[in-house]
């Protein structure tokens, strides 16, 4: 029997769009996961849960400080002479990466090194000063980069060098993993329907916080420029924007067709992913947007901000892309998914289908057999 190679694992925070990537690597590798912080920055997600859906243990890296939004933690060094890893995987271009690939490069090059890069293509162009220094060092000198899709691998190539070992990694779940858990939303999501009197009517859906990047404003006027006269709009999630938009709302007299859940996480949320028949992201600046493949997985037709770096998971068949700063390009766009959409006509008693342009386990796979 091969014995299995053993990967170190170094991340921010742990998070519901990584467990099933990590799920992967324990499964595939002797897998030890080292993490910053006990939690995601700037969104707390109920860490217990996500434990309990964990094949693995987390351990933390709990000397530091932090500086300026960033995380300065000691300890990586320890680990490595601990595990004696095969392979080392951070996260970005942080200080804590910069310190294990410094390390490794000078003292223990039998290591094969990898970081992670969430980046979009606009995210890669803007990288100016230190920060393009530092991705530019550790891209050309790793034995490889994980980035979102095909297209900013490519991009990496043509623009950064074509030393960079790029890898994909598009920020996705484990398909039959999610859509179970949308299964076993499906009374919530019955009772939603009732509670917000859904029946007959057309739901876009929008999930995320509540902030100005998030593009929200140009979505309620766009929204009140639509034919929705059986349509609701319903915004999942909180943030500093909240009664600006509530009054933004009022204002363009559409408060009555737009709620506000407040932010919802589990069964709360993925309820909505199962009869909203329309979800868009609108955002101006986006690294990802794991709630595209959220929706996606729930069977939404999903217009996606052509800024963000999910964008690659949209075909043409499951949604389409716009222009975020473009209202006629979305509003037009969006009239027509409405005029398309089936108003909800029945009880939800199953789960529609599954609308990603391809699965978790081919990603993962091809992965880890390049890793």
């Amino acid at each position: 029997m091969k014995t299995k190679q053993t990967i170190l694992i170094f991340h921010p925070a742990l998070a519901p769009y990584r467990v099933d990537f990590f799920n992967a690597l324990h499964r595939a590798f002797n897998a030890h996961f080292y993490f910053n912080l006990a939690n995601v920055s700037d969104q707390k997600f109920d860490q217990d849960d996500l434990k309990s859906k964990s094949e693995f243990s987390s351990n933390y890296l709990h000397k530091g400080f932090e500086f300026k939004g960033k995380s300065f933690r000691t300890g990586a060094i320890s680990a490595i002479k601990k595990h004696k890893p095969d392979i080392v995987l951070c996260s970005e271009y942080s200080p804590l990466t910069c310190l294990v690939f410094g390390y490794v490069k000078l003292f223990r090059k039998n290591i094969r090194f990898y970081t992670i890069s969430d980046d979009s293509i606009a995210n890669s162009i803007e990288r100016k000063g230190v920060r393009k220094l530092l991705r530019n060092i550790i891209s050309k000198n790793s034995n490889g980069v994980l980035f979102t899709s095909e297209t900013v691998c490519n991009w990496h190539k043509e623009n950064v060098s074509k030393k960079v070992n790029t890898l994909e990694l598009p920020i996705i779940h484990k398909d039959e993993v999610l859509r179970a858990r949308y299964l076993d939303s499906l009374n919530e999501a019955n009772a939603n329907i009732v509670k917000y009197n859904l029946k007959g009517k057309k739901i876009i859906l929008f999930v995320g916080r509540l902030v100005e990047v998030k593009n929200l404003p140009f979505l309620l006027e766009c929204f009140s420029k639509v034919e929705n006269k059986d349509c609701k709009l319903v915004l999942v999630g909180d943030g500093d924007l909240r009664k600006e938009l509530e009054t933004l709302s009022e204002k363009l007299n559409i408060s009555e067709k737009v709620i506000f859940t407040g932010r919802k996480e589990g069964r709360e949320l993925n309820n909505w992913y199962t009869f909203s028949q329309v979800f868009v992201f609108p955002s101006t600046y986006e690294r990802y947007g794991a709630v595209v493949n959220e929706a996606l997985l729930g069977g939404c037709y999903t217009l996606c901000s052509d800024a963000a770096g999910a964008s690659s998971l949209i075909d043409g068949k499951n949604g389409q892309l716009f222009d975020p700063k473009n209202e006629m390009d979305f509003t037009e766009k969006l009239q027509a998914a409405i005029y398309n959409s089936e108003p909800l006509d029945s009880e939800i008693t199953k789960l529609r289908e599954n609308k990603m342009p391809f699965s978790f386990d081919d990603k993962i796979g091809s992965l880890i057999k390049q890793l």
